[in-house]
C-alpha cells in the first residue's frame, strides 16, 4: 500500500526563523512516521532556501517544491508590518492551487498563513489581526490586510497553535468557530542539553534572534550598557533585509559606547550550542514572544532564561521555572541578573533543564501524528 501523501506549506522558508524550523520538523516527523511528506515554499531563486536549510536543519532536507512568487511579491520589502501582507499574498497564490493538490495529497497543512484557511490543518504562530488604531497610510495597509483575511478565511478542519497564549489570542479574533488545540513546536533539547552539565559558566548573557526590525534588539544594547560586568552576545540569522537592522545596532553601540556586546550572524548550530553552554543567562528582547524556540533551546542548555512578562515564552515556559524571571521594562533586567545568588542560579538552571524536556521532538512527533490521524478520520481515510 502506498504511503499517504501530505503537503506542508511554509510561505518563506528562507526567513530561517522559528516558524520555518517548525515546518521542517513537522515534515521530518511525518516522514519518519511513514507518510510521504512534501514541503511547498516560495523563493526568488532558491539560494535563500538552501541557506535556511543549512542553518536550521543541516542533517535533514525535506522533499521540497520551490515555487516562483507572484510579481507583486517582488516589489514588496519586508518589515514587521509588511511581512503580514507578504505571507498573505503568498498564501493566496498557494491556495489557488489547493484543489489540484487535493487530487494528490491526503492532508494539506498550512503552517505559515497564521489564519484558518481552506487547508485541512492550519497552524497558527500568531493570528492575523486587524489594528483598530492605524491611521493614514497605515489605515490603508490594514484595509488591504482585512481584504485578504476575508478572502482567505476557509473551512479548515483543525487549527493548531504554538502555545496556550496564542490559542487565547486566536479565540479573541475568531471566537469558537474552529476546533483549536495547542501543538508546541519541537525543540532540539537533546542536542542542546549536551552542554547542560557545564556548571562553570561565564558572566555571559546570550540572545538568539532573527535580525528583523520587530525584534526590538536595540533594548539589548541598552541593557548591556547597564551591566558592564557581563559579556553580551546577539546571535542571529540574517536575510537580505537584515543589513539595516545590524547597521542600526552597531551605530547605537557606538553612540552609547557599549563595548561588552558582540553581534554574531548565521553561526552554525554547533557554535550556538557551545555559546549557550558557556552562558549564565539567556535574554529575550522586550516583546511578547508567541512561543520562543530559542528560549527553550537556551533552557535545555542550562541557561537561565529571562523574558518579557507576556507571550507564550512567558506563560508556557519561563513562568513555570520561576516568576522572578519575567520583566516588564528593561530597567528590571539588571535587578533580576544581579539579584540572584549563586545557589539560586544553580537551582534555577536545574529547573530550566527540567521544564525544557516538555518540548522535545519525540513528544511533538507523537502529537502531530495524533492530529493528522484525527483529520484523516474526519475525511474518511486511514493510515
Amino acid at each position: 500500500m502506498d504511503a499517504l501523501r501530505l503537503c506542508i506549506f511554509n510561505a518563506l522558508l528562507g526567513l530561517a526563523g522559528g516558524g520555518e524550523l517548525l515546518a521542517i520538523k513537522m515534515c521530518r516527523a511525518l516522514e519518519e512516521s511513514g507518510f510521504d511528506a512534501t514541503m511547498y515554499t516560495y523563493s526568488t531563486g532558491g539560494v535563500d532556501v538552501d541557506r535556511a536549510l543549512k542553518l536550521l536543519s543541516p542533517d535533514y532536507r525535506p522533499k521540497l517544491v520551490v515555487m516562483r512568487p507572484p510579481l507583486i511579491h517582488e516589489v514588496l520589502g519586508i518589515s514587521g508590518r509588511l511581512i503580514r501582507l507578504k505571507r498573505l499574498l503568498l498564501a493566496s497564490d498557494f491556495l489557488k492551487r489547493i484543489n489540484l493538490l487535493r487530487e494528490c495529497c491526503d492532508v494539506i497543512i498550512d503552517a505559515s498563513s497564521n489564519m484558518p484557511t481552506d487547508a485541512d490543518i492550519s497552524y497558527i504562530h500568531y493570528p492575523v489581526s486587524i489594528s483598530s488604531k492605524a491611521g493614514g497610510i497605515h489605515q490603508l495597509y490594514e484595509l488591504v490586510i482585512r481584504k485578504y483575511v476575508s478572502d482567505l478565511a476557509g473551512n479548515t478542519l483543525l487549527v493548531l497553535t504554538n502555545s496556550s497564549w496564542t490559542l487565547s489570542k486566536f479565540r479573541g479574533v475568531w471566537g469558537s468557530r474552529y476546533l483549536a488545540e495547542v501543538l508546541y513546536p519541537p525543540v532540539d533539547v537533546e542536542y542542546f542539553s549536551e552542554v547542560a552539565d557545564n556548571h562553570v559558566r561565564d558572566d555571559l548573557i546570550v540572545t538568539i534572534t532573527r535580525f528583523t526590525p520587530e525584534k526590538r534588539l536595540e533594548a539589548i544594547v541598552d541593557i548591556a550598557k547597564r551591566l558592564p560586568n557581563y559579556e553580551f552576545v546577539i546571535a542571529g540569522t540574517t536575510s537580505n533585509y537584515s543589513r539595516p537592522v545590524i547597521k542600526s545596532l552597531r551605530g547605537l553601540m557606538e553612540r552609547l559606547n557599549v563595548e561588552n556586546l558582540r553581534i554574531l550572524t548565521d553561526i552554525p548550530r554547533s557554535e550556538l550550542r557551545e555559546l549557550l553552554g558557556r552562558a549564565k543567562f539567556y535574554l529575550h528582547p522586550p516583546f511578547p514572544e508567541h512561543f520562543g524556540i530559542s528560549v527553550v533551546e537556551a533552557a535545555s542548555a542550562g541557561c537561565i532564561p529571562i523574558v518579557y512578562r507576556d507571550g507564550g515564552a512567558w506563560v508556557d515556559v519561563v513562568s513555570k521555572i520561576d516568576s522572578r524571571l519575567g520583566y516588564g521594562s528593561v530597567d528590571e533586567v539588571p535587578k533580576i541578573v544581579e539579584g540572584l545568588s549563586d545557589e539560586e542560579v544553580s537551582r534555577l538552571r536545574v529547573k530550566a533543564i527540567d521544564i525544557s524536556k516538555n518540548f522535545n521532538y519525540e513528544l511533538f512527533k507523537g502529537r502531530v501524528n495524533y492530529y493528522v490521524g484525527y483529520v484523516l478520520r474526519l475525511k474518511g481515510r486511514s493510515k
